[in-house]
């Protein structure tokens, strides 16, 4: 049951993470669109991969897909290629075109690391947990300095409940890439599972204060703000975490937990049963509304 669940847990991590790897192309160990090509093929390459990553920046997800099947077909022994294009199939979902691509970079480069990370994810995202840990791990040690591999490597680690090891791994994600808000959130929560709630506020202060629309900094940080009895900064700012996650019932419920110790009953069972509809069997939500509603 508890591995059902953190199954259930990394794949929604992963949906959540941001950029997958191949979208900057800046993590790739060896190799490029141009490998083994006439110099005007290459240039043509060359051309084409501009295009396709000016398209990724301005988020023509489909004019980057068009250009990135168009630099296979230029060059169709480069690994970076199929990479690039399986994390553009993969971010427009359709996983296993993507993990096609993928595997077809490992196949011409089996140590080429975006294409590694990208297909770690994705086997961690449907529970084959061991598999993605293998991968993630290589990538790693091929690329030491890639914050992506270290941040899917920190999620894997945290489901398979090696929670020091995913810290670390957290950790060593920001030295190579300070502003990745995923691996500052994860390091919050997982401070806040250990009632270290005071370490949790600083670092989601610091967080939301370099990405401001950050709403699921936003939620954490009502929770801490809550187990720390900041009553009125918790209601604040799950309130509008609430506003901007309005599918997510752990949302609703942490909201009626602090407008419940902020003393407002009436609008606590409103954002509980909110909740409840969303999550019907939460067994927390139960509770606390026929708490209530006596």
């Amino acid at each position: 049951m508890r591995r059902r669940g953190l199954i259930a847990f990394v794949g929604v991590l992963f949906c959540l993470l941001p950029g997958l790897p191949g979208c900057s192309w800046s993590g790739t160990r060896r190799g490029g669109p141009k490998d083994g090509l006439s110099p005007e093929k290459a240039a043509q390459a060359q051309a084409i991969s501009e295009r396709a990553q000016a398209a990724v920046d301005a988020g023509a997800l489909d004019r980057a897909e068009a250009e990135l099947a168009q630099l296979v077909t230029v060059s169709p022994r480069s690994p970076e290629a199929y990479q690039r294009l399986g994390a553009v199939i993969q971010l427009r979902g359709r996983p296993a075109e993507a993990e096609a691509c993928f595997r077809k970079a490992l196949e011409l480069d089996p140590d080429y690391v975006g294409a590694l990370i990208g297909l770690g994810r994705m086997e961690a995202g449907r529970g084959q947990l061991d598999s993605a840990l293998k991968r993630l791990e290589t990538a790693v040690e091929i690329e030491p300095h890639d914050a992506s591999g270290h941040l899917g490597l920190a999620v894997v680690l945290e489901a398979l409940g090696r929670t020091d090891e995913a810290l670390a791994a957290y950790f060593r994600s920001l030295e190579n890439d300070p502003f990745l808000a995923e691996s500052n959130r994860r390091i919050a929560a997982v401070q806040l599972a250990r009632g270290e709630a005071d370490q949790a506020l600083v670092r989601l202060d610091q967080s939301i204060e370099a990405t401001p629309g950050d709403a699921e900094a936003v939620f954490l940080r009502g929770r801490a703000h809550l187990a720390l009895r900041h009553i009125d900064p918790a209601v604040k700012d799950l309130r509008n975490a609430s506003q901007q996650l309005p599918d997510r019932p752990d949302v609703h419920l942490a909201l009626a937990l602090a407008l419940d110790a902020a003393r407002h009953p009436a609008a606590a069972l409103e954002a509980v049963e909110q909740a409840l509809r969303l999550a019907p069997n939460d067994l927390d939500a139960i509770s606390l509304s026929e708490r209530l509603r006596r």
